[in-house]
């Protein structure tokens, strides 16, 4: 698999699921998300994920919302 063509991405998890945050990340990464950072404190997961597979990550129990990272670049 080429993952270079993947797309940053920022998994909000949702208050309820925090209680079991390992849990969310297995499901993340069984649909196809490469886990980078682990942030549980927060409710944040930060990875990546083929463009293909980021709208189904939303359908992940204990997925609140699924952002695409932006990358700032120096000036």
């Amino acid at each position: 698999m080429d993952r270079a063509a993947d797309r940053k991405v920022v998994v909000l998890i949702s208050e309820p699921a925090l209680h079991d945050v390992e849990d969310v990340v297995s499901r993340l990464k069984q649909a196809g998300m490469a886990v980078d950072a682990v942030q549980a404190v927060l409710g944040t997961v930060t990875g990546s994920a083929p463009a293909d597979v980021v709208a189904g990550l939303r359908a992940v129990p204990g997925v609140l919302d699924v952002e695409l990272q932006r990358d700032l670049g120096t000036r």
